[in-house]
């Protein structure tokens, strides 16, 4: 078991009731107090307080509404209007501030709104909130995969520099709320030494916020004794969390043939050995020249040369001697054909063989061997993973210098403009409604684009069950994107499926290598509970920006998909921050 969960005293459950009837259990069980009918403490809460207006939902077009970035130095608040898995919830977000050198906080204030539908006329949950709460902690907390507590899922980014830095700990525990009523939930992260960052608030959106110094929390309204006495009520701390790490890319050739990892030092391409070699050989075969074409490009835009790692890897049929000479005569074949296509005299090249000793999957499927027959190019350019044409903080994918003729991939389910969505009805279960997804427009900065799907479902019968299938990828079977097994637990409700198509590419989420599970977090909403009965959410969602002035979103099925989960929404617009 890993440390995040034994730390966390919240176990996976669906509904609010039954979830704070266990983590009341384990409270007690650890000694800790607690008060039989009373509040959970750990955040402030009014009745009415800032609630947004009676009846207030999204913009037309689908997209939750933000108030105008805030500039540096500004001490204001910034407002989202969001949808919570169903409801109707307004989130205030105040500047970072900057308490020293190790620690900043921010505050997150949350108003359910007063007309707002009651949790069982949402909820398709077996587990019914008697008193209409709402736990807003099940979507926005961080629960059973690490510590932390409150709207702990709430992500500051730096999208100039392609850097995120995830929660060390939150206050509020449980955020319940019942309508019209309001909770603060006080979050702290290491030093944060920008002038403003975005903030991702799950199922609300995004907005820009000032980072400040201790001396103007005052002014901005934050307490800071406040806000470290509610985190310290409940200390479940991170400090591996302490320190921004890097946005990373990872996207796939539309044919599968190759797939690109780009991080903050380092890009990684994976050549499939099913397309790059013929069966047992070392020969080139005639679909290795476009994958090596890619690598050539990705090259190209490093001028200044760097280190460049060639590895061959096997599957593990043939005998281990076997498979380590066929590893070494694939890498050193990939290396002699990227030289005859570009210059490599600035690169220091080393070239090897793993045999059959470091699979990708520990498994003996044939998908897992597929998977691990491969050879693993990766750049550490001198100057950094930017291109030097691109000026961007986000590396270029191979579609600038590889694009395709223009076609796209034949639509495996309905296709629609992003602002019309699409309409989709369930084809298995004992249940019958209907899903509509939209997006009207996404938002470029920093080489990222940030989006806001919104989806709406409309039960007949029952509940939408395994609502989640709409939006996560179902490719890999208890593993992420990258075929991670690390984070499954943390991707199951994901919605890492929705990908954008761009040249000859399928980018997936922008992610980053979480710092405590070592393995890669899709920056998209992870709280999706499978049954909804009625009721619009917000799903936000990080790509990296492929260039251009439109995107076509994608959602795939997958080898383990539900039918009639495939969709695609084309001409969404791109505008600038």
């Amino acid at each position: 078991m890993s440390s995040a969960f034994s730390r966390s005293l919240v176990v996976p459950s669906r509904g609010a009731s039954r979830r704070s009837f266990v983590v009341l259990s384990a409270l007690a069980g650890l000694g800790l107090p607690v008060l039989a009918g009373c509040d959970l403490p750990g955040a402030s809460k009014d009745k009415g307080g800032s609630a947004s207006p009676s009846g207030s939902t999204a913009s037309a077009g689908g997209s939750a509404s933000a108030s105008a970035p805030a500039k540096a130095g500004s001490t204001e608040w910034q407002k989202l209007d969001g949808h919570v898995m169903g409801h109707k919830v307004s989130v205030e977000v105040s500047p970072v501030v900057r308490q020293d050198d190790k620690t900043s906080y921010i505050a997150v204030k949350l108003t359910r709104a007063s007309d707002d539908a009651s949790v069982d006329a949402v909820d398709a949950s077996s587990y019914s909130s008697k008193d209409n709460k709402l736990s807003i902690s099940d979507y926005l907390g961080a629960g059973p995969f690490r510590a932390g507590t409150g709207a702990s899922l709430v992500k500051l980014l730096d999208t100039a520099s392609g850097r995120v830095w995830s929660a060390v700990n939150g206050s509020g525990l449980f955020l319940e709320l019942a309508p019209g009523e309001d909770m603060t939930s006080y979050l702290s992260f290491g030093k944060v030494d920008t002038d403003t960052v975005t903030v991702m608030v799950p199922m609300a959106g995004f907005t820009t916020v000032s980072v400040l110094d201790a001396d103007k929390a005052k002014k901005a309204k934050i307490d800071l004794s406040t806000a470290q006495t509610d985190i310290d009520k409940y200390p479940h701390a991170a400090p591996e969390l302490t320190d921004p790490v890097a946005i990373e890319r990872y996207t796939r050739a539309l044919d599968d043939s190759t797939s690109t990892h780009a991080g903050g030092k380092d890009i990684t391409v994976t050549l499939a050995s099913d397309v790059t070699f013929a069966s047992d050989s070392a020969e080139l075969a005639s679909g290795a020249e476009a994958q090596l074409q890619t690598v050539a490009g990705q090259l190209g835009q490093h001028p200044d040369g760097g280190t460049l790692t060639i590895v061959g890897h096997t599957d593990d049929v043939q005998d281990d001697a076997y498979n380590q000479t066929l590893s070494e005569k694939r890498a050193n074949a990939v290396k002699t054909r990227l030289e005859q296509l570009t210059k490599l005299d600035k690169w220091q090249t080393s070239v090897s063989g793993k045999g059959e000793s470091e699979p990708k999957i520990k498994d003996t499927t044939d998908q897992a061997r597929a998977a691990n027959r491969r050879v693993e190019i990766t750049l550490t350019p001198t100057g950094g993973t930017t291109p030097k044409s691109s000026g961007t903080a986000t590396p270029t994918s191979s579609t600038a210098h590889n694009p395709s003729n223009g076609k796209l991939p034949d639509p495996q389910g309905p296709v629609a403009k992003g602002a019309e969505g699409v309409t989709l009805t369930p084809k298995s279960g004992d249940t019958s409604g209907e899903v509509t997804i939209t997006l009207d427009h996404v938002i470029r900065t920093g080489g990222y684009l940030l989006g806001q799907v919104q989806t709406t479902t409309r039960a007949t019968k029952d509940s939408i069950h395994n609502f989640d299938q709409w939006l996560e990828d179902k490719e890999m079977y208890h593993l992420n994107s990258r075929g991670e097994d690390a984070s499954a637990g943390i991707t199951e409700f994901a919605a890492d499926g929705l990908t954008l198509l761009a040249g000859n590419e399928r980018i997936y989420p922008a992610d980053y290598l979480d710092a405590e599970f070592k393995a890669h977090v899709p920056l998209t909403e992870l709280g999706l509970i499978p049954s909804i009965k009625a009721g619009t959410i917000t799903v936000c969602v990080v790509w990296p920006d492929p260039g251009g002035d439109t995107i076509t979103l994608d959602h795939p099925e997958g080898k383990y998909s539900t039918p009639n989960t495939a969709y695609r929404l084309t001409d969404i617009p791109i505008k600038n921050s």
